[in-house]
């Protein structure tokens, strides 16, 4: 137990059954350092196939929380099941912080969806794109330190894929057939250069015949990439997919790439670099609060970096549906 906050650490499912939380959704902005006012109780959903240390992340946990705070961490006993575990804590929590990468973000944040409790991150995985594109730190410590400081609660659309969230991109094609080839261990290694050597060989693949339907136009088109994107960057957010892109407007933003030959792709990877992808003529973009996706052949379906389901599949926005906790200076 911590000299400064209770704690528990189990690997065992709660048995709580799902009741309305505690937390008041219409509380936003700056939040006090947390332990403060009151005491709370703080559930942390943590990855151990994580490609940072994840008995260290929890030592961190330990070492900051600040007196008043009943620490309870919970380790994942499988993988993908972190929103069943996180469904049957957030009774009685005031955050829940997810400590993995983007899928385990996703996941926690498929329970939190609509229930007014605040989603924590610590980033622990190969991209972290989610949580680097809110300007969380990448450093466990730091991040941590956000989560017990001072810190902002921000709205945030999510994106919904047969009731799954996506909190930054969905697609079809070349990078859900990428992310399913890549290996899972060499992943955990060296992170996102995992990806390279599957990405080089799916760009070479024949694209597929698609079908998008948006709101109120359908597309039959030949492509090798569908992206359905509720964030504005890949990899880095300072590689920017398209002007315009944001987490908070109502929208989904729909790219279709045209690109029908390897030559045509890697003209539009070139837009894609130097931030042009808007003067492609291989890039079509589409605003939308549905979008359903179908493909011949079929292809695997990809949320924020996990492949979770295969085409055909509809995508949804739910407005403002989590609260995420951001630095003070972070995303406005």
């Amino acid at each position: 137990m911590s000299a400064r906050g209770k704690e528990t650490v189990v690997e065992a499912l709660g048995s709580n059954a799902l009741s309305p939380p505690r937390a008041d959704p219409s509380h936003r902005g700056d939040d006090p350092p947390i332990g403060s006012q009151r005491p709370q109780r703080i559930v942390a959903i943590v990855n151990p196939a994580t490609r940072r240390n994840a008995h260290r992340i929890i030592e961190e946990l330990r070492r900051q929380a600040p007196g008043g705070v009943v620490l309870d961490i919970r380790i994942t006993p499988a993988a993908r099941s972190a929103t069943e575990l996180t469904r049957a804590l957030v009774r009685d929590a005031d955050m829940v912080v997810a400590v993995g990468g983007d899928g385990t973000v996703g996941e926690v944040a498929t329970a939190l969806r609509g229930t007014g409790v605040p989603l924590g991150i610590v980033p622990a995985g190969s991209t972290n794109i989610v949580a680097r594109d809110l300007g969380i730190p990448t450093q466990p410590s730091s991040a941590v330190s956000v989560l017990f400081g001072l810190h902002r609660r921000i709205p945030l659309d999510v994106g919904l894929c047969n009731e799954q969230v996506f909190l930054h991109m969905a697609g079809a094609g070349i990078d859900s057939r990428l992310f399913a080839a890549t290996n899972p261990a060499l992943k955990r290694r060296i992170g996102w250069l995992a990806y390279l050597p599957p990405g080089g060989r799916e760009l070479l693949r024949a694209p597929a015949r698609f079908e998008v339907s948006t709101d109120d136009e359908v597309h039959k088109i030949t492509a090798p990439l569908v992206l359905v994107a509720n964030g504005g960057s890949i990899i880095t957010p300072r590689l920017t997919l398209y002007p315009g892109f944001r987490k908070d407007d109502g929208y989904l933003d729909v790219l279709i790439f045209t690109a029908s030959s390897p030559a045509r792709v890697f003209r539009t990877l070139g837009h894609l670099a130097l931030r042009r992808l808007a003067q492609s003529p291989f890039a079509l973009h589409r605003r939308a609060r549905r979008v359903t996706l179908s493909a011949n052949p079929q292809l695997p379906v990809q949320l924020d970096g996990d492949v979770v389901t295969q085409t055909p599949a509809t995508f949804t926005l739910d407005p403002a549906a989590i609260d995420v906790v951001v630095p003070h200076h972070g995303l406005r």
